[in-house]
């Protein structure tokens, strides 16, 4: 059975402070990061991930950016942190790409 992992945006907003859900350090956060950033950093990294646009990271119940779940395969070795600093790098990647 694949593992699933719960991403949202907030993990990597660079404008939150840690208390509020921001996982990864400043310097690898983007400010404001949407669910389209994730996804194509999710398709750029191979991994398979589902939108749930309708549910609200539970620190941050007033805005709704929604969440991806991002199915690794069986024989990853990947923990969520490890998951979360690949994604963080290439979103910053992009973000400095897109300027």
């Amino acid at each position: 059975m694949p593992k699933e992992l719960i991403i949202w945006p907030e993990y990597f907003d660079s404008t939150l402070p840690r208390r509020l859900g921001r996982r990864v350090p400043k310097h690898q956060a983007i400010p404001h990061p949407t669910i389209k950033d994730l996804i194509d950093v999710c398709r750029e990294l191979n991994f398979d991930c589902e939108v749930y646009e309708d549910k609200k990271y539970p620190r941050m119940w007033h805005s709704s950016k929604g969440c991806i779940k991002v199915l690794l395969r069986e024989n990853s070795m990947l923990s969520k942190n490890e998951v979360l600093r690949l994604i963080a790098g290439k979103l910053v990647e992009l973000k400095s790409a897109s300027r």
